[in-house]
Parts: structure tokens; C-alpha cells; sequence
């Protein structure tokens, strides 16, 4: 019998985390719930788990930067990632109605995500660390005021009602989920490439890094810029680029990148995820 894989989320089942685990590894998994992203990196370093997943970057809110710091100073890698699209419901106590609705719970990436909705009913918005969370914390109140928004999952593992579906700002909201581990294995069907680095504090610094991968017939994907921790306005970049570690061209602009930047990383290789909706 096949060992079963052991993976570590953030938040509680019921979460996007825990969708996105079961849509990426299935169900023959043994899974622990933890209840910070530092707490799912400390478990994937210690060797606890396989692997962990973590919300990264969402299609109308941007990303988790707390993630993008993480990834900095960690050992783990990415190596792999899972999107899936995200419809966001009001959940409330059996017997409650929408007009009923005074305060409403969740991530602060979801009250983002649907913050015309909440202006447009005059909800008061209180931020958790989890949508599944939030919808436990509105069934164990029982408060017909009390409302949550996360996923209809939520709502059928809490025993909540829908009062609203669909409520996002914008359809197409789709959540880039990020796989970690220690152990990457190199294979030719990875085809994305997460990297962060600083450039030195002169004109055309980030025009000649960024020129690297032009220069390599590389497609840049992604660009972010962070502040740099403990020193004040000067910013990190963070770059998903088109490749394989195991190309010529690839590994030519990464050595350019890496003699050319003061602090330079290889946050991961692996395949894209991409879905239509």
C-alpha cells in the first residue's frame, strides 16, 4: 500500500485552502489544518509534512504579501500551483435573512473581494484568518446579525445558510494557490520559474536586469515590488518568468541576474496551472 501524502493547509475544512488541497492531491491524503501561513512553512521546513499549499495571489486583490516574505527567508520551495475560481456567499444561521445581516466575518482578502457588496447593505466588516473560520465563528455565535462569506462548502460543513451567492466585485475571481516543499525534483515539463531580487541603488538598475531576460528570448509573467525589510524605501522584486531550470538560455540569465543583484533567489520551479472560466 502506497503511503499516503501528508499535506498542511491554512485555516480549517471548509476553507479555499481546503478545496484547492483536494482539486490539486485528491482525496486519499492525510491533511493538518494550521492556523497561520507561518505555521504551514515551519511544518513543510521541519520535515512534518510533504508538502504544504498557501493562498498566494488573487486576479482582483493582488497578492498575499505576508506569503511573498515568507517564501524570502524560508528553505521551502515552490513546486507547484493550483488555481481555482472563487464565488464568494453571505452564510448566516439557519432561520436568518439577509436583511437580518448586520456584521459580516471573513479574510481580509475576501471582504476586498466583495466590498461593494458589503458598502452596498451598510455591513460592518470584521477581518479573520480564514473564510472557513469565519463561517465556524458565525455558527458558534448564533447571532442572526452575524454573517460570513466564504464558499458554499463552508456553508454545508457549518450548517449555514446562503442568503447571497455570487457577491464578489468581479466575476472571473480566480486564487493562485502556491504547493511547497524541500525536496524539488527536476523534470522537463516545468515551465515557470519564481525568482526575487534586489538591484543595486543606481539609474537603469531594474531596466538592465529586467533586460536579462529579453536579452535570453526569456517571456517575463509577473512583476512585484515589495519593501525590503529593515531598510526604509528600498524595494524587492519578485518575478515569475516562462522556463526551465534545465535550459541553456535559462540558466545563462539567471547566472547574468544573480552576479548582477545584491541578493538574489530561486523561489521555485515548476508547472503552471491555468483554468478557464
Amino acid at each position: 500500500m502506497m503511503k499516503k501524502l501528508k499535506i498542511a493547509y491554512q485555516g480549517v475544512p471548509g476553507s479555499y485552502s481546503y478545496q484547492a488541497m483536494h482539486e490539486h492531491f485528491g482525496e486519499n491524503i492525510e491533511s493538518i489544518n494550521k492556523p497561520l501561513f507561518g505555521d504551514v512553512f515551519e511544518t513543510v521546513e521541519n520535515g512534518d509534512v510533504d508538502f504544504g499549499i498557501i493562498p498566494f495571489e488573487n486576479s482582483t486583490t493582488g497578492g498575499v504579501y505576508e506569503v511573498f516574505d515568507l517564501l524570502v527567508s524560508s528553505t521551502a520551495l515552490i513546486v507547484g500551483e493550483r488555481c481555482i475560481e472563487v464565488k464568494h456567499n453571505l452564510l448566516g444561521i439557519k432561520g436568518s435573512s439577509i436583511d437580518d445581516i448586520k456584521t459580516v466575518y471573513s479574510h481580509q482578502q475576501a471582504l476586498d473581494q466583495c466590498s461593494r457588496f458589503i458598502r452596498g447593505r451598510g455591513l460592518s466588516p470584521i477581518p479573520t484568518t480564514n473564510t472557513a473560520i469565519s463561517a465556524k465563528l458565525v455558527k458558534d455565535k448564533q447571532d442572526k446579525s452575524c454573517a460570513a462569506i466564504g464558499s458554499e462548502m463552508a456553508g454545508k460543513l457549518y450548517d449555514l445558510e446562503v442568503l447571497a451567492t455570487g457577491i464578489n466585485n468581479y466575476f472571473n475571481n480566480i486564487t493562485k494557490f502556491i504547493i511547497i516543499g524541500t525536496n524539488p525534483v527536476m523534470s522537463d515539463d516545468k515551465d515557470k520559474i519564481s525568482l526575487y531580487f534586489t538591484t543595486p541603488h543606481k539609474p537603469g538598475a531594474l531596466y538592465s536586469s529586467l533586460g536579462i531576460f529579453a536579452k535570453n528570448d526569456i517571456n517575463l509573467l509577473k512583476l512585484i515590488s515589495r519593501p525590503t525589510r529593515n531598510t526604509p524605501w528600498a524595494y524587492s522584486y519578485f518575478v515569475d518568468v516562462e522556463g526551465n531550470l534545465g535550459a541553456k538560455n535559462v540558466t545563462a540569465a539567471l547566472k547574468e541576474l544573480e552576479d548582477l543583484c545584491p541578493k538574489f533567489k530561486i523561489l521555485g520551479n515548476y508547472k503552471a496551472h491555468n483554468i478557464d472560466v
